[in-house]
């Protein structure tokens, strides 16, 4: 049966236009995959990045001048988390003495600079979600945990004009099992970090 010439135009645009919704629908559908993967990737990479690292510094102030260094005698109060453990005190005194040696410093009886440390802690929620992508229709989860960040905060101060020159904050979550190597970690990115900046770089 032969159809009119406008019957056959319709039946033909009408093809192309489902044609096109299905290739529109697919192109959506490997869209909404690849934000989907991408937020997945995005949560786990965030997870990995356990400590962060940053510093502050009088920009007046020539850091580079600084090459020898000793430790304030600080008097550590009622519910500094420093008082209540002494190893942990001695775990950044240490960590913060063995780096700055590594780079090129001393410690002195008339140093440059005198530091000084403190930590503070507090409590929050872990919430992964597990339900990105293809765990969503597999049925996945979300799992909360209760876990202590710990910041440990490094001041520098001036010998001669005992004025704060630079501070240093490293920032993770706090693994008991892992307070060696989280401090130690810490402060060689921190020390490193005041290399930088005694170079002018931030």
């Amino acid at each position: 049966m032969a159809y009119p010439q406008w019957a056959t135009m319709r039946f033909t645009n009408l093809e192309n236009f489902c044609r096109n919704e299905r290739s529109i629908e697919h192109y959506m559908k490997s869209v909404r995959t690849l934000i989907t993967s991408s937020l997945f990737l995005l949560v786990f990479a965030g997870g990995a990045l356990a400590q962060s690292v940053q510093t502050d510094y009088d920009h007046n102030f020539n850091l580079s001048k600084l090459k020898t260094y000793a430790f304030a005698q600080q008097v550590r109060r009622q519910g500094d988390p420093l008082a209540a453990s002494s190893i942990n005190d001695r775990r950044i005194h240490d960590a913060l003495d063995s780096q700055l040696r590594a780079n090129g410093m001393a410690d002195s009886s008339q140093p440059d600079f005198v530091i000084s440390y403190f930590v503070t802690t507090k409590k929050n929620l872990d919430i992964q979600d597990n339900r990105l992508g293809f765990f969503q229709r597999m049925g996945g989860s979300i799992n909360v945990n209760q876990i202590t960040e710990g910041t440990i905060v490094v001041v520098f101060v001036d010998s001669v004009s005992n004025q704060e020159v630079w501070r240093g904050y490293v920032s993770g979550t706090i693994n008991p099992k892992d307070l060696d190597k989280d401090v130690n970690k810490g402060i060689t990115k921190l020390v490193q970090k005041f290399k930088k900046n005694q170079e002018g770089k931030k």
